[in-house]
């Protein structure tokens, strides 16, 4: 009898980069030998990562733990990861969910939220600092809980609240970050309330797209309308005109949205497998629901999207916030950690940190570092891969 073919260890060193904090796994891992086991953790917040897996016939499996980089296509890496790539964990936050960074780029400044109301103040990170501090500001009126943000011709526009009473009225706020002062931009859909409104980005043509969903359901901390008005979808708002108008129903919870430099392209994930109950008001995880990121093309005139495809099944968790490099390429949050990937889904790398990553923005000078937020801390990238011009 033939014996059986050996299967080739799973990772190696990578040439030119230091090992383990680098490694390459090879043929993305595709032949795991026989008893690996993957445990599913079905709690929100945690996650149950590639590199948890349990691979006893394989010793070379358990250094992906303690990896900071791992590399999917070597041959595309260099040009990623630049000579001299880190991870950092920058800044220690409660194990509570933390999102909607935004880079300011004429005040050198990263916002973000931590997302419950007590009190109703979003985090700053000055990069003008060496190293770099954090404090908490309150603007006026209060944001409440933003989910989402994007910088756009010298605001910062938020999906969350904004309001003296307290009352989360989910919509479009945007805030002057040298003055402190918020003014509403939409908050209705023809009197609607919408669900969540979770995540927004600037398309080419000036409009907003923002992705509306149901989570803000399953924070019973955060006081609002329990009523649901509107399902899950994604919107595209004209400023000048204030018309609102639904893109897409097809997603099971739409979440974070960005356009590509082409401007051709959006690119939206779905992370239905965190589903919300109505009737507990509870979010809870399951693996098999939607953790997928889509890509769509724009329509000519900007009024919509058509050949909607998946792309990529998260590898760890659900593909959160979501971002596009100034080289086309995919930046999306995927539990402890990141994944990049090119403009068709194919993984290249995976950045490993030690909290669950929401949300990601590129910020500082050249916007060379990457700046990641989540459940319990902040954490920074220092690579090749430089984030895309801010309009």
């Amino acid at each position: 009898m033939a014996a059986a073919p050996s299967i080739p260890s799973i990772a190696h060193p990578c040439l030119g980069y230091p090992s383990p904090s680098v490694l390459c796994i090879n043929n993305y891992g595709a032949i795991l030998p026989e008893g690996f086991e993957r445990i599913i953790q079905p709690v929100v917040g945690a996650t149950d990562t590639y590199a948890s897996t349990s691979v006893p016939s394989d010793p070379t499996f358990s250094l992906l733990s303690n990896a900071s980089f791992l590399i999917f296509d070597e041959s595309r890496a260099a040009s990623i990861l630049g000579t001299d790539p880190s991870v950092d964990f920058i800044f220690p936050l409660d194990n509570v969910p933390h999102e909607a960074p935004t880079y300011e780029p004429n005040l050198n400044l990263i916002f973000f939220s931590r997302l419950r109301p007590d009190p109703p103040a979003q985090y700053v990170i000055d990069l003008n600092n060496d190293p770099p501090t954090l404090e908490q500001r309150i603007s006026d009126p209060p944001l409440v809980v933003p989910c989402g943000s994007t910088y756009h011709a010298g605001l910062i526009y938020w999906c969350g609240s904004a309001t003296y009473n307290g009352i989360y009225t989910p919509g479009i706020y945007a805030l002057n970050a040298s003055t402190g002062k918020v003014h509403p931009v939409l908050n209705n859909y023809f009197g609607y309330n919408f669900g969540t409104c979770d995540d927004l980005a600037v398309a080419p043509n000036g409009d907003i797209w923002f992705t509306d969903n149901w989570y803000i359901h399953g924070l019973p901390s955060i006081p609002h309308n329990r009523t649901i008005h509107l399902e899950p979808a994604v919107y595209r708002f004209t400023p000048s005109t204030g018309k609102t108008q639904i893109i897409s129903d097809a997603f099971s919870q739409p979440n974070g949205i960005a356009f590509s430099p082409s401007r051709k392209t959006v690119y939206i994930t779905d992370t239905g497998a965190d589903s919300v109950s109505l009737a507990s008001g509870e979010i809870s995880y399951q693996s098999y629901g939607k953790r997928t990121v889509y890509a769509a093309d724009l329509l000519p005139d900007g009024s919509g999207i058509v050949n909607k495809r998946p792309i990529f099944l998260a590898q760890d968790r659900v593909p959160d916030g979501i971002k596009t490099a100034r080289n086309g390429l995919v930046v999306t949050a995927t539990g402890h950690g990141v994944d990049v990937l090119d403009e068709s889904g194919g993984l290249l790398v995976r950045v490993q940190t030690n909290f669950t990553v929401l949300n990601c923005v590129w910020g500082g000078e050249g916007l060379r570092e990457l700046w990641m937020v989540g459940f319990g801390g902040v954490g920074r990238v220092r690579w090749g891969l430089k984030g895309k011009a801010v309009l």
